[in-house]
């Protein structure tokens, strides 16, 4: 009994270290508590366990197929994360430990151990299982990234796979003779779907975020070209306005002394931009201005442009004028026009260059590999604006992160004065 039970366990485990560094819902503690209780106790509460009478057909049993899914509605309960992703973590997880129980049943075949040492090889495969696990989301995926799933045909193919895998596998030892030969070719076969999984999920998710990083660098580079124009015509603008000025105040209707006044805060705003030492980034600053202001929103800037001259023309467009975008784009859906303030700094602290952006935010957003999630419904392209800033930050060898906390959306950039 308890070696069947046993098993729900180990698949817990695994898909709790799939899911450790996706953002936890609300009350975390309280859900995952009394939702990882009931399930450890569910089999000793039902007569026979997941493997009871009560759920099979024939030769058949639907008792893994029960795990699959309260193990994933225990995910879903205590973490934010999109269906995809559920069913991967869990097909995941499913076929490692599978492939722990094939070790185990070849050691039962093999050297033939009594039941308390079989039970403690088991053990050994399982904390072996885990700490790979854990290597590879480390090493594979870095420190603030996540299996994020976005291929449906990858996570049809691992689901198909799974079932079939638990499907020939329980035909084998409840119809066949259970052999040493038949239990390494069942654990090569999961070994081989595992890889090919990971590995095909790695590869095509590279080649689209690099694809879509390029086609974004050079749209944004364009758009610098247009920007570029855009305030050349205004300070051409500006520079006709004040003769205009001077001209109309020799009249003296009130009617002309207005028009005079309203013709001086426009030439004001070009004045009011912040000069941050890099022509580059005042472009930027003052395009994004104008734009915010178009929306009431107020742009409070402190920035040392000198200090981001390692940066490409483009490449500080693709990150300030992305930020910048983002924070604008969250702020007007900001009720209260007196909130709607946005804060950008950027100065060298020691030997580190930081940029600080802050808006109001007034629903915490949805976060995945470290990242919020665009509220847009093209999410394959759309979600790739601050993961073309993080690509930039880990080219510069910097760090990105971001964060929510009582209404204020925070975004932080480290780059080492080394470069």
């Amino acid at each position: 009994m308890w070696v069947v039970n046993f098993f729900h366990v180990q698949i817990l485990v695994l898909e709790c270290l799939f899911c450790f560094r996706l953002q936890k819902k609300k009350m975390f503690w309280l859900r995952l508590i009394p939702a990882v209780a009931a399930y450890l106790a569910l089999p000793y509460v039902i007569p026979g366990g997941f493997f009871s009478p009560l759920f099979s057909w024939g030769w058949f049993t639907f008792g893994f197929l029960l795990m699959f899914l309260l193990s994933g509605a225990l995910l879903w309960f205590c973490f934010r994360m999109h269906i995809r992703q559920l069913i991967f973590y869990c097909c995941a997880a499913h076929t490692i430990q599978h492939i722990v129980h094939c070790l185990y049943r070849i050691t039962e075949l093999v050297f033939v151990p009594s039941y308390t040492v079989a039970q403690l090889c088991q053990l050994v495969y399982m904390l072996v299982a885990c700490g790979l696990v854990w290597y590879f989301l480390r090493e594979r995926f870095g420190s603030s990234e996540t299996v994020d799933i976005r291929n449906g045909h990858l996570v049809v193919f691992a689901a198909v796979s799974t079932l079939l895998i638990y499907v020939f596998s329980y035909w084998s030892t409840s119809r066949e003779t259970d052999t040493v030969g038949m239990e390494f070719f069942d654990c090569f076969s999961c070994i081989l779907l595992l890889i090919i999984l990971l590995d095909i999920f790695r590869i095509r998710k590279a080649e689209k975020e690099q694809m879509l990083m390029e086609r974004m660098l050079r749209q944004e580079q364009e758009q610098h070209e247009i920007s570029s124009a855009t305030v050349d015509v205004i300070n051409r603008k500006c520079h006709d306005l004040r003769h205009q000025i001077a001209a109309l105040r020799n009249m003296s209707s009130e009617e002309q002394e207005r028009s005079i006044a309203e013709l001086e805060n426009a030439v004001l705003i070009y004045d009011s931009f912040p000069k941050s030492g890099n022509k580059d980034v005042d472009l930027i600053l003052a395009e994004k201005s104008l734009l915010a202001e178009k929306h009431h929103i107020v742009i409070r800037s402190i920035v040392d442009g000198s200090r981001l001259s390692f940066m490409a023309v483009e490449e500080l467009y693709s990150l300030l004028g992305n930020a910048l975008d983002n924070a604008i784009e969250a702020t007007t859906q900001e009720k209260d026009v007196e909130r709607r303030i946005i804060t950008l700094h950027a100065a060298a602290r020691g030997n580190l260059m930081t940029i600080h952006v802050e808006n109001p935010c007034e629903r915490e957003p949805l976060f995945i590999d470290g990242l919020p999630v665009t509220s847009k419904s093209d999410t394959d392209y759309h979600g790739y604006g601050m993961r073309s800033m993080r690509y930039l930050c880990e080219k510069y060898k910097g760090v990105l992160t971001t964060s929510w906390d009582d209404g204020i959306f925070s975004l932080d950039i480290l780059f080492p004065l080394e470069n």
